[in-house]
């Protein structure tokens, strides 16, 4: 998880309610398996090493974003994240190796102990690393994907395969690695316990400003009221972040998004429109977005126009071209004080 999206993720994901929630929500349809305090750390890095047929040692090593020890009442389960912004077309071979290294990890760490402890009763045991009656703990591996659109990607390594039609008799013998992929349009948002309810419905719903909207306001205090680890995952991923951070108010660890979300609610709903009109056309996909954005951008600046705040100001904290300030205020002005976003637009236009 290297960027800024996939920081805000795992830092939400820190959270073992957070954390629990998603595998009770996604993959148990929200029965409580994963209880939040069964959750303990488990180092991210995975690997091994061992000796090839000529006797050079080879080591493999593979960093998960992130992973979850859960004690059970004799022995224990590995849970872990892998998030995606992007379609990754070998998620299936990658996860395996992920998961196949996890049990490579368990087997040494076992087999180490009675080598130290020197308690195998044969050969066989002594080959094996491992005694009759020794057990792995199971590793569950979810994909979290959350890009702007459908994962496009196998979703078991048998995608993935191209088997000759002379093999098929081949294939039940073949073994098989199912990912087990998490994406907003396939998960049911009431199943979670946790602001994940909240976060997979706004992220279903991103290109729907009307849907969002009606959403925001049903949820209105929830929405008053979230932690600054939800905040910082929803701005980060619905692609707003500029927009957040100018004008959502954080208290005592808390943040007000409905103004905020509202915003971006109505950016949607403008792009949606424009997109409508030029149905197919890249080119009025983009303007629909870039008039949204900037219908936006001048909502914010005559918020801060009615406060009394100056051009230098609005845009140092806007974090927006001087120039660009200037010109919506040179237009606004006209409109004062109601302010019309729309007619500063295409008045806009004109200078």
């Amino acid at each position: 998880m290297p960027n800024e999206k996939d920081a805000a993720v795992k830092k939400f994901l820190e959270k073992p309610e957070n954390f629990s929630d998603l595998f009770n929500g996604s993959l148990f349809q929200g029965k409580q398996v994963l209880k939040a305090d069964m959750l303990g750390d488990l180092p991210g890095e995975s690997m091994i090493s061992f000796s090839d047929k000529e006797g050079k040692k080879v080591s493999a090593r593979r960093y998960r974003d992130i992973i979850r020890k859960a004690s059970g009442r004799t022995t224990y389960a590995v849970f872990a994240v892998e998030g995606q912004e992007k379609t990754h077309y070998a998620m299936p071979v990658r996860e395996m190796v992920y998961d196949a290294l996890n049990y490579a990890t368990q087997v040494k760490e076992i087999s180490d102990r009675h080598r130290k402890d020197k308690d195998y009763r044969d050969s066989s045991e002594f080959l094996s690393g491992l005694l009759r009656e020794d057990r792995l703990a199971p590793v569950i591996t979810i994909c979290l994907y959350y890009g702007t659109g459908e994962w496009e990607g196998p979703r078991e390594l048998y995608d993935l395969l191209e088997i000759p039609e002379e093999y098929e008799d081949m294939k039940p013998f073949m073994s098989n690695y199912k990912v087990n992929l998490v994406q907003p349009t396939d998960v049911d948002p009431e199943n979670f316990r946790t602001d994940l309810k909240l976060i997979f419905s706004l992220l279903a719903m991103s290109s729907d400003g009307m849907g969002m909207r009606k959403y925001i306001q049903e949820h209105s205090e929830e929405f008053s009221h979230i932690p600054y680890e939800t905040y910082d995952c929803l701005r980060e991923l619905l692609h707003v972040d500029k927009w957040w951070k100018a004008e959502s108010k954080i208290e005592k660890g808390e943040v007000d998004m409905c103004r905020a979300l509202e915003e971006i609610a109505e950016m949607a709903r403008q792009e949606g429109k424009s997109e409508g009109k030029m149905e197919g056309k890249l080119e009025g996909r983009i303007e629909g977005q870039e008039n949204g954005e900037q219908i936006m951008l001048i909502k914010f600046v005559t918020r801060k126009l009615l406060k009394g705040k100056q051009e230098e100001e609005i845009a140092l904290e806007l974090d927006e071209d001087r120039d660009t300030i200037t010109r919506i205020c040179r237009a606004a002005a006209k409109f004062a004080p109601e302010y019309d976003s729309e007619a500063i637009y295409h008045e806009m236009k004109k200078l």
